[in-house]
């Protein structure tokens, strides 16, 4: 067990100074260490995801306006009279990028299609990618060739901040649309204006890889803050948790201390109280304690109360049941819903547990090892009876015990 909790402090500490040095760096990191890259493209596919869903809206509506706005320029009447051809380049440029919208906006809608996210949106942007890089080269008109250019680069931006690509993802789909495109005007024979297109087309790549990078970097530094305030939280519970536990633990024996043992006892007692059950008390003392500590020293003393409790701790074996230190070399087991025969047959297993330890006591009168005196007492509680009364019991059942020669067990029953 302490070699778990060491191995996960260890890397509870791994990881924060690893996520603090990755936040120190001035211009951010692209590529985490395993398992850090692992969760955080987990983490930015999720967020890619709910961006999405959250804005394909405004996407679909931004393209309604930008067909809106390609009838009446590019279609307007006299470039329709003169330019006829113009107008069909323009009715094929946004059936094409409507269907990438369509296709994109409709996946987005299923959960069920998440896991496919990159490959629907690589899919749309490499449909509206190539018509809009393509599409300028198809115009007669000067005008509309600039324009549509310009529209090109206002897309590609809309496209690279919507999806919310990480940096590779948004070149690969950036880069292979280019060459598609390039490509395809080489087929048709639509090379008059490549080298424009191409500049065009590189710097609007370029602006949106740039775009895409400062996305990444951004998601990247959120998730690293967010994880190391999770670790920082989790570091705090346990803080916490081990704080309560030695509020309640006897810091040598490792068994509840006296305090944990009131404040249990009440709660017990109040229990058996209600549902009229017998509720057992064993009080333990080394015998001839201070002449152990006199022959042996105090720690060897130490050990010796450290081996009484390891064998007093099994014995609490149910869920209610409680081993405490009660004070000095005075030890107390509560026992619930517990006969004074049943709380016997335990203070036996306790008393013959702790003789066959046999631990050297030369200072003794009573044999050659360390033995234990033992106090049983049990009670049926009720409103007449004061809680007090049976910690009285198995106090004088001990005072008995000892009285009587020790090594051995005593019981005091009401019930």
């Amino acid at each position: 067990m302490a070699g778990d909790k060491s191995t996960k402090a260890a890397a509870w500490e791994a990881e924060y100074d690893t996520i603090r040095e990755l936040l120190s760096h001035k211009f951010g990191v692209l590529r985490f260490p395993k398992p850090l890259e692992t969760d955080v493209r987990e983490y930015m596919h999720q967020r890619a995801v709910a961006t999405l869903r959250e804005s394909y809206w405004m996407v679909f509506l931004l393209y309604i306006c930008s067909v809106v706005l390609a009838v009446q320029q590019f279609a307007a009447p006299w470039r329709l009279r003169q330019f006829p051809e113009d107008f069909q380049v323009t009715l094929w440029l946004f059936t094409a990028t409507g269907i990438a919208v369509v296709l994109v906006a409709t996946c987005i809608r299923f959960k069920a299609l998440d896991r496919y996210h990159i490959w629907y949106v690589t899919a749309g942007s490499v449909i509206a990618l190539i018509s809009l890089t393509i599409g300028p080269s198809f115009y007669i008109d000067d005008s509309l060739q600039q324009q549509s250019s310009y529209f090109m680069i206002y897309v590609l931006l809309i496209i690279y901040g919507v999806a919310n690509l990480r940096l590779l993802q948004a070149a690969a789909i950036g880069g292979c649309s280019l060459l598609a495109s390039l490509a395809i005007l080489y087929v048709t024979g639509e090379t008059k204006e490549v080298s424009t297109l191409m500049q065009y087309g590189v710097m609007a790549n370029l602006v949106g890889c740039g775009n895409a990078y400062v996305l990444e970097i951004r998601d990247r530094r959120l998730f690293l803050q967010s994880r190391l305030l999770e670790l920082e939280k989790r570091q705090l519970n346990r803080l916490s948790e081990r704080m309560v536990q030695l509020a309640r633990e006897d810091g040598l024996t490792g068994l509840a201390n006296r305090r944990h043992f009131n404040d249990t006892f009440m709660v017990e007692w109040e229990r058996a109280r209600r549902e009229r059950q017998s509720l057992a008390l064993i009080f333990v003392d080394v015998d001839h304690f201070k002449a152990y500590n006199d022959s042996y020293g105090h720690l060897e003393g130490d050990r010796a109360l450290v081996a009484v409790a390891a064998t007093m701790k099994p014995l609490a074996r149910r869920a209610g049941d409680l081993a405490a230190r009660y004070g000095g070399e005075e030890f107390v087991l509560l026992l619930p819903n517990t006969s004074s025969e049943g709380a016997n047959e335990v203070a036996e297993e306790l008393l013959s547990h702790v003789d066959n330890r046999q631990i050297p006591h030369k200072a003794s009168s009573v044999g050659r090892f360390l033995s234990v005196s033992i106090g049983v007492a049990s009670i049926v509680p009720d409103v007449h009876l004061a809680p007090s009364q049976l910690i009285d019991l198995a106090d004088a059942a001990l005072y008995a015990a000892k009285e009587s020669g020790r090594h051995q067990i005593v019981v005091n029953d009401l019930g």
